[in-house]
């Protein structure tokens, strides 16, 4: 994997960031952190020129011995791309958490660019909606699904919930006030 630093990931005109879908109780990426990164590795070879950066610590539950971003950089490498591409973002637990650390260490330093944001179909709208609001209206981004995984129909029944909950708690910060976002997420943990 690549240095950590943004004026590496400022070298590439678009980014690509693909946020985990969780890890199973023995350590192994969870069907939607699988499908996820095989998107991210499709779209990273069409993408050429873009950077990717894989977001995520863990779900719910123990910390794994791998993180989510890890495992799927690993994926991603399997599948041909080159790995000094690929960048890593493992603190995030969460949605915003995935926007606000990837902002902080990769984004905010660095122009506005396009954006694509690679998830499943189920967390699409909310995932977009996130990075938008986070990264302000100067970025482009876009929304990328994975193929469904099996368990997305009874995740997808918590998304108006989450939707929610995300719209009140970045509620009456401009889009784009990262430094501030950051500030909220970390007195919430």
């Amino acid at each position: 994997m690549s240095g950590a630093s943004p004026e590496s990931v400022a070298a590439y005109p678009e980014i690509i960031v693909v946020l985990g879908g969780g890890m199973l109780p023995d350590g192994v990426p969870a069907p939607a952190t699988l499908a996820r990164a095989r998107a991210a590795a499709d779209l990273a070879r069409a993408h050429a020129e873009a950077a990717i950066i894989c977001s995520g610590s863990h779900g719910v539950g123990r910390k794994p011995r791998r993180s989510e971003a890890a495992s799927m950089a690993d994926l991603i490498g399997a599948e041909g791309i080159e790995r000094g591409r690929i960048f890593l973002e493992e603190q995030s637990r969460d949605t915003i958490g995935n926007a606000v650390y990837v902002a902080e260490r990769y984004l905010s330093a660095i122009p506005p660019r396009r954006v694509y944001v690679v998830t499943s179909p189920f967390h699409l709208e909310r995932s977009v909606e996130t990075f938008r609001l986070v990264l302000g209206p100067a970025w482009e981004t876009r929304g990328i699904a994975s193929e469904p995984a099996p368990d997305d129909a009874d995740r997808a029944k918590h998304e108006p919930r989450f939707l929610e909950q995300t719209r009140a708690f970045l509620a009456g910060i401009a889009p784009g006030e990262v430094t501030r976002i950051g500030a909220k997420l970390r007195e919430r943990h």
